[in-house]
């Protein structure tokens, strides 16, 4: 990707947190719908791979968290596709993931979501990487010059 001024390169951020932000809200959905189809039937958890068993936890309250914040993320970034609002879904995103990662740390199965060590480092993975990339992403963003008086 070239930008206008030759021989300089624009930042790939922008697309990096695109492309991760899209990743995050379909992968909260799946995974929210998995741990709600597990809980669900659990008969499906004994046919089920074990790595998979656990990733969909089954934790009802925790996988509709997951599920919300899929669908709800998917529909902003459908319904608002500026990169001013994949900064915004970022921001508030990243916040939440965080606060909740280190929520998880200081209460134990804080709303009666399950949340023990994987959900924590899975939370603080995600929120912070989220944060960053957002940052990354909002810097490198073409903003109109203003126009000089000489």
């Amino acid at each position: 990707m070239t930008s206008a001024v030759p021989g300089t390169r624009r930042a790939p951020w922008p697309l990096v947190q695109t492309l991760y932000v899209w990743a995050v809200m379909a992968g909260l959905l799946v995974q929210g719908a998995g741990s709600l189809l597990l809980d669900f039937n659990s008969n499906m958890k004994s046919v089920m791979p074990i790595p998979l068993a656990t990733l969909m936890n089954g934790n009802p309250p925790h996988a509709w968290l997951h599920v919300v914040w899929g669908v709800g993320g998917l529909a902003w970034l459908l319904l608002f596709r500026s990169a001013n609002a994949r900064i915004v879904l970022g921001l508030v995103f990243g916040i939440f993931y965080t606060l909740l990662g280190f929520l998880g740390i200081a209460v134990h199965d804080p709303f009666g979501m399950r949340i023990e060590l994987p959900e924590n480092v899975f939370h603080l993975t995600v929120g912070p990487l989220m944060l960053l990339l957002t940052f990354l992403a909002a810097g490198s963003i073409r903003r109109p010059q203003r126009p000089s008086i000489r």
